[in-house]
Formats: structure tokens, sequence, C-alpha cells
């Protein structure tokens, strides 16, 4: 009875080991991220301080890189998003009888959602697995432990231009994005509807307002700094699987923080009436 009894309370230690354990690594995990957020946006406060050579160089060849070289698939995937749109738009309005509506309608729709929901989707394809594949191989050939040894952070040298220069870049996609976007409408509704095309642009431009373009800005900037973020921070992961493993980790991330955001923000203009 003794020993059987000594078996039982051992598995039950093991049993409690074994459970405070996998609470460990869950507190761990969802920890990591919040930390990894508290210092990224310390190394962001350090780099708009304190800008130094190394720091502009590494945020204007980011800002090449993840901006410039996003505008042919952003440009593609808004004016074809545009074309879609307007016929679906004037489709379903022309049923009810208030296919005029339609310029209107399309126009807010892409300032305000689409244009910036195409940049994000773009940026999280596009320019997470980037970000995660260069920090990550960073990372693995020791330059972020050489870096410690000069009295540096890893993450203002590596993440925080990053994570700046997709801060800027997202607006300004965003405009761009829905620059193409409204062309490709107005393109589709001159050939489908035969009035010329600053007729639909005119009608479109009258349906703006100043809160559409600061709300499709603000969602600009909000997607380029989370995407910036799940990227550095899957490629600067400790204990992570291979690059690969750690670009498709990213890339997930970077699309749910998008939507995440989408939605938070959504509310927020909502509560706030704008």
């Amino acid at each position: 009875m003794s020993t059987q009894a000594s078996e039982v309370v051992a598995r039950r230690r093991g049993g409690v080991v074994g459970l405070r354990l996998r609470i460990s690594v869950l507190a761990r995990s969802l920890f990591a991220p919040v930390d990894f957020l508290g210092a990224a946006l310390i190394g962001l406060g350090r780099q708009l301080r304190h800008r130094t050579g190394e720091g502009r160089a590494a945020f204007t060849l980011a800002l090449q890189q993840y901006g410039l070289e996003s505008l042919p698939v952003v440009g593609l995937i808004a004016f074809a998003g545009g074309i879609v749109l307007t016929l679906l738009g004037l489709k379903e309005l022309g049923k009810a009888g208030v296919e005029g509506m339609a310029p209107k309608l399309v126009g807010i729709v892409i300032l305000r959602e689409i244009g910036p929901l195409i940049t994000g989707i773009a940026l999280a394809g596009r320019v997470a697995s980037s970000v995660a594949a260069e920090t990550a191989v960073a990372n693995a050939r020791g330059e972020t432990a050489a870096l410690r040894r000069r009295g540096l952070d890893p993450v203002d040298v590596l993440v925080a231009p990053r994570v700046l220069a997709l801060f800027v870049a997202g607006p300004i996609l965003v405009a761009y994005a829905d620059a193409l976007a409204l062309a490709g409408s107005g393109v589709f509704a001159t050939l489908a509807l035969d009035r010329p095309f600053w007729f639909h642009v005119h009608e479109v431009w009258a349906g703006l307002t100043f809160k559409h373009a600061v709300a499709a800005v603000a969602k600009g900037a909000g997607f380029g700094f989370v995407v910036g973020l799940a990227g550095a921070y899957h490629g600067l992961r400790e204990g992570a699987a291979d690059v690969g493993a750690r670009v498709r980790a990213a890339v997930v991330a970077a699309v749910v923080a998008v939507g995440v955001t989408e939605t938070l923000l959504i509310f927020v203009f909502k509560w706030i009436r704008f």
C-alpha cells in the first residue's frame, strides 16, 4: 500500500509540475508580444529623438524597400478593386432604381475602406515576410549579439527604423491605392455608362469629406505599424523554428493584426462619430 500511495503522490506531483510548466509557457507566450511592443515603442522614441546617420540610412532603405517597391502590387490590386466595386455598385443599386447614388457610395467605400484594406493586406503579405526574414537572418548570424556587445539595443537598429518607415509609408500607399481605385472606378463607369470620365470623378468627389480622408490616413499608419511589429517580432523571436516558419507566422500574424486594427478603428470612429 505504501508503494502504491507513493506512486499516486508522485503522479499527482508530476501532474501539478506539468500544469505549472504549461501555465508558465502560456503566460510567457501571452506577455512576450506586450513586452516586445513596449520595447519597440521605446526604440521608436529613441529613434525620433536621436537620429544617427546609421538610423537615417536604415530608415531610408526601409522606406524604399517597403514603400516604393510596393507601389506596383498595391496599384494593380487597387485598380482592379475599383473596377469590381463599381460594377457591383452599379448592378445592385440599379436594381433599386438608385443607380445615380453609385459614384458617391463607391467613392466613400474606396477612400475609407477598400484603399486602406488593400494596402494593409498587401503589406502583410509582401512586407511582413520580408521584415521577418531579414531580422531572423540577422539574429541567426549573431548580429543581435554583436549589437549588444557594442552597447546597442537590437530593437533600436533592426526594428525601430523598419516600423517607423512602414508607419510613414502606410498613409502614402493608402493615398496611392485610393487614387488608383478611383481611377479604375472612373474608367469602368465611363465605359459602362458612356459618360465623361471627369463627370464621374466630380460625382465621386462630391460625396467625399475631410473626415473620410483622415480615417483613411489613420488606417494606413495603423496598418503599417502593426505589420512592421508582426514581422519584426516573429523574426527576432527566441526559440522559434527556421526562417521559413518565422516568415509564415509573421504573415499570418500581420493579416490578423490588420483585421483587428481595422475593426478597432471602425468602432473608434463610430464612437467619436467621425
